[in-house]
């Protein structure tokens, strides 16, 4: 039998509450996963994993299975090849079992969110070969130890990375190729930035440095700083202000001076005053603040909160993490947060609303039922390996980016964004 989403037998069938052992071969398991299955099972129940390292498994899963479940969980890692089954078996009463084989890893998005598909096996000698299978993985796995755990948290956040960045150019691409998107449906007459200016940033341009390219980011920077005239008065009102040093209000036009040597976007961004930095030399530097960024892209001009990326914002990122386990904090974060999006998104307009990113994971600003929820969701954040961004995106030709209405728009998404800016900053303590 076909199943599409793991999830369904699980629950529907009550197979969890059932189970007697489970046997897992994976090739990753995340923490909300490995909730999902693991509270609905008796406590009776043993389970045996096997996963590789070879996909990105969360090293704070690791960590919890060693800690607090070594009584009802073993986990072992393969390591004499690159492991990618995913294959799921349970013990139930009465000698009865039941198995399934199928595409999704041991991660909620495996077994309920994404796009899967297992196969039901309840034929006892089928079961009986699959758990031969296992078994033979299994006595020829490494024991999970702290040590493994240890050396695997070092290497984490590099293979995360890579992640993030490979699924946010598939992103890129398939936004551009398959998902309606069409460069001659748009109407550029009225427009503060034209098609040539969001070609600028196009994959094929990125990493270049001629001068007819430069040439083009000459013409965006000019563009962003005649916008930048047109709001600095209304930012100074919100006390935000761009870089006390005139040569970098706008980011480098240099290539060398971007991931991976490659340009794919421009911005402007506005912050604390060079007197309220100035409180913080020489502890803190300017990459260690959060800042509003006014962003353009291959396809979409951005107003971000940017509390900060990889290696960044220090200081904001690290007080707004032990702020949140304070409980009035942490609403009035949510409160602040869940108010940025309108109850409907006008899609006619192109605005998929505003959300937030932490960890290569982007959801919107409404996905959490409470401020525990979204609580959990910052807690994967962290500033020396991850980026951490509050934003909205305008497409090419929507209204809001146009010639006339440009300037009120970004002083508007600011006017919202300050209000969360100064919730989550550190303030200076004399």
């Amino acid at each position: 039998m076909v199943i599409k989403k793991l999830a369904v037998p699980f629950i529907n069938e009550k197979l969890l509450s059932q189970a007697e052992h489970c046997y897992i071969a994976s090739a990753a398991l995340s923490e909300q996963g490995f909730d999902f299955v693991v509270n609905r099972l008796s406590i009776k129940c043993k389970v045996e994993i096997v996963t590789g390292l070879n996909v990105p498994t969360e090293p704070k899963v690791l960590r919890r299975i060693w800690k607090h479940f070594t009584d009802r969980v073993q986990l072992r890692i393969y390591t004499k090849n690159y492991f990618n089954p995913n294959v799921y078996i349970f013990d139930l009463p009465y000698r009865k079992a039941i198995a399934f084989i199928g595409s999704g890893n041991f991660t909620l998005g495996g077994l309920k969110d994404n796009e899967e598909l297992f196969y039901k096996i309840t034929d006892p000698k089928e079961i009986e070969t699959l758990k031969s299978w296992f078994t033979g993985y299994y006595e020829f796995s490494e024991p999970l130890t702290e040590t493994i755990i240890q050396e695997y948290e070092l290497i984490y956040p590099s293979i995360k990375q890579r992640e993030i960045a490979s699924r946010e150019e598939n992103n890129d691409v398939l936004e551009l190729t398959t998902r309606g998107f069409n460069w001659d449906s748009i109407r550029f007459k009225n427009q503060y930035f034209k098609k040539e200016d969001f070609l600028t940033f196009a994959n094929n341009r990125a990493p270049l440095n001629t001068p007819e390219i430069q040439g083009e980011r000459v013409s965006v920077q000019k563009k962003l700083l005649q916008l930048h005239e047109s709001i600095k008065n209304h930012l100074s009102g919100l006390k935000l202000y761009e870089d006390y040093d005139s040569h970098h209000i706008i980011s480098s036009l240099d290539p060398v001076d971007h991931p991976d040597h490659k340009l794919r976007a421009m911005w402007i961004a506005y912050g604390r005053s060079e007197t309220e930095l100035n409180r913080y030399y020489p502890v803190a530097r300017h990459r260690d603040f959060m800042r509003l960024l006014i962003i353009i892209r291959q396809k979409e001009v951005g107003v971000w909160l940017m509390p900060g990326k990889e290696n960044a914002g220090k200081v904001d990122r690290e007080y707004f993490d032990q702020k949140m386990n304070e409980p009035e904090y942490r609403k009035m974060f949510f409160k602040l947060l869940t108010s940025l999006n309108p109850d409907t998104v006008n899609k006619a307009n192109h605005r998929e609303g505003y959300w937030i990113q932490i960890a290569g994971e982007k959801k919107t600003v409404n996905a959490f039922p409470n401020e525990d929820a979204l609580w959990e969701f910052t807690k994967y954040d962290e500033w020396k390996h991850y980026s951490f961004v509050i934003g909205k995106n305008y497409l090419p030709g929507d209204a809001e980016i146009g010639n006339e209405s440009i300037t009120s728009t970004i002083s508007r998404e600011f006017d919202k964004l300050t209000l969360l800016y100064r919730h989550i900053k550190h303030s200076f303590e004399l």
